[in-house]
């Protein structure tokens, strides 16, 4: 068996095309229930990188690979997969070896991966990683979600912006999304702290070229400053969207935004894409308040991932 590294921004649609094979070998055991996204959301998603991180990709003929993906030299992450039918053969151990070698030319001290299965624990073990922090994996049966009109304050209006948020209110929500830099993250994990526009642009290009459409929904106070938040993602076709932030300002907390922002971009996502059958979102175990909103607003659990931090 051989390993090698290659560049999905510039691979052809039938490597890309074996990634999505072995990416849907493995979701069923991962997160049971999840349809998993199209050939055409895979070949996108790693053919359009956002400019504002590093990736690097290694894989084994048809039976796995692997991806890194270097934020900051303290937020490194890597995702590996090894297809059923081609497990126990020392694929896992090539990929991880090839990693490390290209982590050691980055200098890179430690890198994060996740576990959601006991074989994933125990491969984790035996490469002598320690399991940290807990995820919780929900999906939303969208067409029969119980999705009331939010409740709201007077004062406050909820809004939603498709494809790209407005020039009068994105330095607005790159002071929101700070709002997120208490978020639980792993120990040892350091992210920039909040974001600004530039991050947020490339963001929404990365998401053009992939043909996938973002979706935010915010509350505005008064004076037009968003207090809250909701990123919501679903790709052309697809029958399975995604929820990647939702967050709320921490002076405006307590005041139902964070629920409004969440109801509002799925009643308006089930409206505008009938197609969707699910909605998937991750949080923190530790996240009790987020968790509880979207256990309020139908979401129930399918899988549980560990976070596991590998010295190098």
């Amino acid at each position: 068996m051989r390993v090698d590294e290659f560049d999905a921004r510039t691979a052809s649609d039938e490597q890309l095309h074996v990634l999505h094979t072995i990416e849907q070998a493995c979701l069923t055991e991962l997160v049971p229930g999840e349809p998993g996204r199209t050939v055409e959301e895979t070949i996108g998603y790693y053919r359009y990188p956002p400019s504002t991180h590093e990736r690097h990709h290694w894989i084994v003929g048809e039976a796995g690979f692997a991806a890194l993906y270097v934020h900051t030299p303290s937020a490194v992450f890597v995702d590996l997969l090894v297809a059923p039918e081609y497990r126990r053969r020392g694929v896992g151990t090539l990929l991880v070896d090839a990693m490390r070698s290209r982590a050691a030319d980055l200098g890179l001290a430690a890198v994060y991966g996740q576990h959601a299965t006991a074989g994933g624990a125990a491969f984790a073990a035996r490469l002598g990683a320690a399991d940290g922090q807990r995820d919780v994996r929900s999906l939303l049966e969208l067409g029969t979600a119980d999705l009331p009109s939010p409740d709201l304050q007077a004062g406050w209006t909820v809004m939603t912006w498709i494809g790209s948020i407005p020039e009068t209110h994105v330095a607005s929500y790159a002071r929101a999304r700070a709002a997120m830099d208490d978020a639980p993250v792993p120990d040892g994990v350091e992210i920039p702290a909040g974001d600004d526009v530039g991050r947020i642009r490339a963001m929404e290009e990365s998401l053009r070229l992939r043909g996938r459409e973002l979706r935010l929904t915010v509350a505005l106070d008064a004076h037009g400053e968003i207090a809250a938040f909701s990123d919501l993602r679903v790709s052309t076709g697809s029958r399975v969207a995604f929820t990647d932030d939702t967050g709320t300002v921490a002076a405006h907390r307590g005041r139902g935004l964070a629920t409004a922002v969440k109801l509002e971009s799925l009643r308006a996502l089930r409206r505008d894409h009938p197609q969707v059958e699910m909605v998937t979102t991750t949080n923190a175990e530790s996240n009790a308040a987020m968790r509880r909103i979207n256990e309020r607003i139908g979401f129930r659990v399918a899988a549980i991932f560990t976070t596991a931090r590998l010295e190098l």
